[in-house]
């Protein structure tokens, strides 16, 4: 396996002629590349279908994708060619040095599960052009870029708060690296020729804007770029992360707390800009940028998945006090399993500090799930999992177990609407309720 580097997005200016040259290119190369996966759907589909699991729980970042998407492997070519995703299970102490903590609600929650494989997704906009598809090993759907392009959800249409996170997973394949760069922006526009304009380039501009830059390397040192219009442009080279042997993704988390701005990548903290905004800088759209000359190497492709967007600062204190409970969304479960996913280590280790600053607080810990799938296997799911947070506040953290009680709810107390990828999230959450 080739090592994977991810470095920054370069703005490419090319000649009219050269321009109506490459055009022609991507369009021959957009529809052979169609094709083979319209094929692999195809024959995937024709396999049999699995009989429905009863016992089924969820569907989104902490569920399962349907059986029947999950036999359609439209990139598996890419991806098992030379990058094989492989599903481990890390213990929470991986994440030791993470003090990632999601925001209080969460406004999108972004895994195209409502969206057809093949098509672009419907609420989203660009004038390139990407498809869903889905991965061998990796759970629900991906957006995939083969081509050079903007890419923005349409339904974020309103001003984000001083207080945000951002969450995301990229994967990259072989053949995008070293000639394949990967942008995210967020950043303040008035209109759709803006959100076309102001996201294609890394180049800072006199509009509120935090912008993060990469490219897959095929071997060797890489390189991290990214700005906003308060300090430029800027890099930061030698990021671990991503000079790994055989590791094609990672996980994306920025943390906004007013001016200050923070980057997670998978576990580790790459950046912390504590000037990096004004306190008051007004950011309403996200944008996602792909520059990928198909010309050059046609089945080169990133992908996009679980993009979820919070806002609030989770503050457990204040609630402990005015309502005697809290909950938190930031802990978080492997697929219908009580088994703690290791990024859950912020959520967990702000709660254990909670406890050890009031001694005498005793607290009941509650799960509660989504209404998708049977109700009795959501019930012992929920309080299973209230078990496993008990059990890691008093192994990790060491918290006396006596301080703490169990139950589980199912979805029988939802916060949210169920009708929706975020409102869903927002049930599926952990709480805690003060024992008088």
């Amino acid at each position: 396996m080739k090592k994977f580097l991810l470095v920054l997005l370069v703005s490419v200016y090319i000649s009219p002629v050269n321009a109506q040259l490459l055009d022609r290119i991507r369009n021959k190369v957009e529809q052979k590349v169609g094709d083979k996966i319209d094929q692999s759907i195809d024959k995937a589909t024709q396999k049999k279908k699995p009989k429905d699991n009863p016992s089924s729980t969820e569907t989104t970042s902490q569920t399962n994708s349907s059986q029947e998407n999950a036999t359609v492997a439209a990139p598996a070519k890419e991806m098992q060619k030379s990058d094989p995703v492989t599903s481990t299970v890390q213990d929470i102490n991986s994440y030791s040095k993470f003090d990632f903590i999601a925001g209080e609600k969460v406004i999108v929650h972004e895994d195209f599960s409502e969206e057809a494989l093949g098509d672009f997704p419907s609420n989203w906009n660009t004038r390139s052009s990407a498809e869903l598809v889905t991965i061998n090993n990796r759970e629900g759907k991906w957006m995939r870029l083969a081509q050079t392009g903007i890419f923005y959800p349409e339904y974020i249409t309103s001003n984000l708060p001083e207080n945000f996170t951002l969450q995301m997973e990229l994967l990259a394949n072989q053949q995008v690296a070293s000639i394949g760069q990967w942008m995210i922006s967020i950043i303040q526009t008035k209109d759709i020729n803006e959100k076309f304009k102001l996201g294609e380039s890394l180049h800072e501009s006199d509009v509120a804007n935090f912008k993060l830059c990469f490219q897959p390397a095929s071997s060797g040192n890489g390189q991290m770029y990214y700005s906003t219009n308060l300090i430029g442009s800027q890099s930061k080279s030698g990021v671990p992360e991503f000079n790994v042997p055989g590791k094609p993704s990672v996980k994306i988390s920025i943390w906004r707390q007013k001016q200050r701005v923070r980057v997670y990548l998978d576990s580790t903290k790459v950046l912390d800009l504590p000037r990096a905004l004004d306190a008051n800088a007004a950011l309403n759209t996200l944008i996602f940028s792909s520059s990928n000359p198909e010309y050059q190497q046609k089945e080169g492709a990133f992908f996009m998945g679980n993009i979820q967007l919070s806002v609030g600062a989770p503050n457990l204190r204040s609630k402990l006090v005015s309502e005697g409970k809290f909950s938190t969304n930031g802990i978080l479960f492997d697929v219908n399993s009580d088994q703690i996913k290791p990024q859950s280590y912020g959520s967990l280790q702000d709660v254990a500090l909670l406890l050890k600053e009031n001694s005498a607080l005793r607290v009941t810990i509650i799960g509660h799930t989504d209404a998708d799938g049977n109700d009795a296997a959501n019930l012992d799911l929920s309080k299973r999992r209230a078990i496993s947070v008990a059990k890691a506040l008093t192994t990790t953290f060491g918290i006396d177990s006596s301080r703490l009680e169990t139950n589980g709810k199912g979805k029988e107390e939802p916060v949210d609407s169920n009708d929706t990828p975020a409102g869903k999230a927002n049930n599926r959450r952990v709480e805690f309720i003060k024992i008088k």
